[in-house]
């Protein structure tokens, strides 16, 4: 074993059976996603959708069962998650009809916090702890820095899956419609009025958030359902990526990659704490250099689409 390399069984440690695994894989899955995707179908639809997570989470959680270990707290956290997820897809709605594209970062914190707390007590339910998706305090220093190899590999993987979609999208004639699309969130992302400090504090806790479920909670419980690692980081991949067609159509294979490549450095290192400081500090960065290119001028020199 190379130093680097880190102890992946601790990961599944009291995983639960492959029904609960695929259960609780299902409706983190869903509750992250679900107001959102039915953003465009108007709040009446989204309230719909977090009635039905509500009751689908208060079935999973059964908090007035005393063996539940601490299902009220759990709760709890659907209902901060839900409530931010559906302020945001209100917030989504409303700039649809408006014709335009809005981010507001207030909600997707909420949500961020919500669904942390959500997961957390379904692990401490199963009767798992931080290292279960790995969160170690052991070596925390030495995970910090290699945060920053996961990043210097993060912009090779980038790169590397960058260059032939931009070629298919020329192919396919999507160039114009992908850099519309990146367009509207680098404008979006810009009305904010964030500062690069501000946002990147807000990309710790929605990055982290991202990172403790996509990769953390849902690998482990993926690999107890379909038996394999490989096949595990590949699906977890697939449903982080399908939270991001708004950035365009290409954008949602970009997002695949780098969701699988964290979730291969997971697998080889065991520890979350890397992969946190990668993708915190990769949007970050990509914020910082929208932000350089709005002031320089550069953005609105571009040829209308």
């Amino acid at each position: 074993m190379t130093p680097l390399r880190g102890d992946v069984a601790v990961l599944l440690e009291k995983a639960p059976p492959k029904r609960q695994a695929l259960a609780e894989a299902a409706f983190v899955f869903f509750a992250v996603l679900g107001p959102s995707s039915v953003a465009r179908l108007g709040r009446g639809a989204a309230v719909a959708v977090e009635l039905a997570l509500l009751a689908w989470g208060l079935m999973l959680l059964r908090p007035w069962e005393s063996s539940r270990r601490g299902g009220w707290w759990g709760v709890l956290g659907l209902v901060v998650a839900l409530g931010g997820a559906g302020a945001g897809a209100w917030v989504a709605s409303d700039a649809e009809m408006n014709k335009g594209f809005s981010l507001s970062m207030a909600p997707l914190v909420i949500r961020a916090l919500g669904m942390c707390l959500l997961v957390a007590v379904l692990l401490w339910r199963d009767g798992q702890g931080p290292a279960q998706v790995g969160l170690v305090r052991e070596g925390w220093a030495r995970e910090l820095l290699l945060g920053g190899v996961v990043l210097a590999g993060t912009y090779v993987v980038h790169l590397a899956v960058s260059v032939p979609l931009a070629a298919v999208a020329v192919a396919l004639k999507l160039a114009g419609q992908e850099l519309a699309a990146r367009k509207d969130v680098a404008a979006a992302l810009l009305d904010t009025g964030l500062g690069v400090p501000a946002f990147a504090a807000i990309m710790v806790v929605v990055t982290g958030f991202e990172e403790f479920v996509f990769r953390g909670f849902l690998v482990p419980r993926l690999k107890v359902v379909l038996g394999g690692w490989v096949p595990a980081i590949l699906v977890a991949a697939v449903l982080f990526s399908v939270g991001h067609f708004y950035e365009g159509t290409l954008a949602v294979f970009q997002t695949f990659v780098m969701g699988a490549w964290f979730g291969f450095v997971l697998w080889y290192r065991g520890r979350l704490l890397p992969l946190i400081v990668a993708h915190a500090a990769f949007n970050t960065i990509s914020f910082a250099l929208m932000l350089w290119l709005s002031r320089s001028g550069f953005l609105e020199k571009l040829p209308p689409l």
